[in-house]
């Protein structure tokens, strides 16, 4: 194995690591209480380490779910209809439910849903009910569907999910008409 494939699977490993020990320590302290010593020292490597693959903690965090979000929201902005990509938007809140919750107890529920509002963006282009509206009113359109869908979503799992998925969804979908 060359010398900068092994040094590109220690950067992976490494990040894996900070990764891995970011997410199980937000699970008893927030954001901002938490410290790139305890993430390190958690991961077992330097903050050498720590600094060489990112700038904060946030930064963490985003690159863990920028992929994932991306992932998902791709594929619902291929679907033909917009009752498949709202059927698929319910499901990314449903499998990503325990991630919210742990961005709910941890305080970075804002991270996600800046990472959320960069997706949904292409979801609600198609969606805005004035082909004229452009600049800012489109902008400000998409800010106000994508905050209140995310919104209604982190209630429900706020609220212990108590309402069923068909529920939520068909309050999402008044938004939709």
């Amino acid at each position: 194995m060359a010398a900068t494939d092994h040094a590109q699977l220690i950067k992976k490993d490494t990040k894996e690591w900070i990764t891995l020990a970011t997410l199980e320590l937000l699970r008893t302290k927030a954001i901002s209480a938490l410290t790139v010593s305890e993430v390190v020292r958690k991961a077992g490597v330097s903050r050498m380490a720590f600094y060489r693959n990112y700038d904060s903690l946030e930064q963490v965090l985003a690159e863990y779910y920028e992929p994932k979000f991306a992932d998902i929201f791709y594929k619902i902005a291929h679907k033909p209809n917009h009752e498949q990509k709202i059927a698929d938007l319910t499901r990314f809140f449903q499998t990503f439910s325990d991630d919210f919750r742990l961005a709910i107890e941890g305080h970075f529920t804002g991270l996600l849903y800046q990472i959320f509002k960069s997706h949904i963006t292409q979801f609600y282009d198609e969606l805005i009910p004035f082909p004229d509206w452009t600049g800012a009113r489109r902008e400000y359109w998409i800010h106000f569907m994508s905050a209140g869908v995310f919104e209604i979503w982190i209630m429900w799992i706020k609220n212990g999910q108590q309402e069923t998925l068909e529920e939520i969804s068909a309050l999402i979908r008044l938004f939709h008409k």
